[in-house]
């Protein structure tokens, strides 16, 4: 049975617990041998380290390269995401539509999903302040 996409949203004000939220849900990952189904990605180098994951601008350059754009079947592409069921971005409010828009054209493309599909049927977590 096909589970139906997660888009989720946890607000929260700094030191409420979201970090280690994410860390906790990294450590089922892990203890389930799942460590490649998830993507911890944060605008920020600062916030990206805090949730041991990568910037969304580092992440979006190796694949896309520095002046490429996405093309479908793009084999680098769809390996990077073939195994990822679930994205978390922490930080929010510092997301503006110039780094998710291509991230869901990345990820669309990557799962070799319809361009209906919101970032290509992976679940996704936002955290951060409203």
């Amino acid at each position: 049975e096909e589970q139906e996409q997660l888009l989720m949203c946890i607000p929260g004000t700094g030191g409420t617990g979201k970090s280690h939220l994410i860390q906790a849900i990294t450590t089922y990952f892990k203890l389930t041998n799942r460590k490649r189904a998830l993507r911890k990605l944060a605008p920020t180098a600062v916030a990206a380290s805090n949730i041991d994951g990568q910037t969304i601008h580092s992440f979006l350059v190796p694949v896309q390269g520095v002046h490429e754009s996405v093309r479908p079947d793009d084999s680098k592409v769809e390996r990077e995401w073939q195994d990822v069921e679930y994205v978390f971005i922490d930080e929010m409010s510092m997301v503006g539509l110039n780094l998710l828009a291509p991230l869901a054209e990345t990820i669309t493309l990557g799962k070799s999903a319809p361009a209906e599909l919101p970032f290509g049927g992976v679940n996704l977590v936002l955290f951060g302040v409203e």
